[in-house]
């Protein structure tokens, strides 16, 4: 029962005048029914291949709680696995990612470790059409090289990169989903 009730002369009134245009229903905000948006919610799984635990711990932080939307309205969340070998990465790749980020100087100088280049290559090898993009500072001629053999994007890696991170991935979104 609300607690609000209708006195017997409110609700005379009430059934006197149903007809009168100048009558304004309000309704609380509570009270009002939402309209049904058609939003598709997709979880995005993204590998991460870094072998500094500090810089997985913050993208780890940042995509647990970010959702971005699409130019169409669709919400997308992240799902991060983190692999601190290139080796660990190419074999887990059957799981699809959606989006690989990769340091290319990843265990640079460890005897039999592959490099962030070697790990690209197998990785493009075995599928193609894989989104990877590079988290490091890469210096102007490995940026071009990584462009013209196709690399999608670069980031440099630190803190500050994560909004240009969020809209590159956000152009990645927007034209492929």
């Amino acid at each position: 029962m609300s607690a609000f009730s209708l006195s017997k002369v409110d609700k005379f009134r009430q059934s006197q005048e149903t007809g009168r245009e100048d009558l304004i229903d309000i309704k609380f905000p509570s009270e009002m029914v939402k309209p049904k948006v058609a939003i598709r919610e997709k979880e995005l799984l993204i590998f991460v291949v870094d072998d500094d635990p500090s810089f997985m711990q913050i993208l780890n932080t940042h995509f647990s709680k970010l959702t971005l939307k699409s130019d169409k309205g669709d919400a997308f969340q992240f799902k991060v696995k983190n692999y601190a070998t290139g080796r660990s990465c190419i074999g887990e790749l059957d799981r699809k990612p959606d989006l690989i980020f990769l340091n290319y100087y990843i265990n640079k100088g460890m005897p039999n470790a592959l490099t962030g280049k070697d790990t690209l290559n197998k990785i493009i090898e075995i599928n193609p059409n894989q989104k990877v993009l590079i988290l490091d500072d890469l210096n102007v001629k490995l940026r071009g090289a990584f462009v013209e053999n196709g690399l999608r994007d670069y980031i440099i890696n630190d803190i500050a990169a994560l909004e240009e991170l969020n809209n590159t991935i956000l152009d990645i979104i927007n034209r492929e989903y």
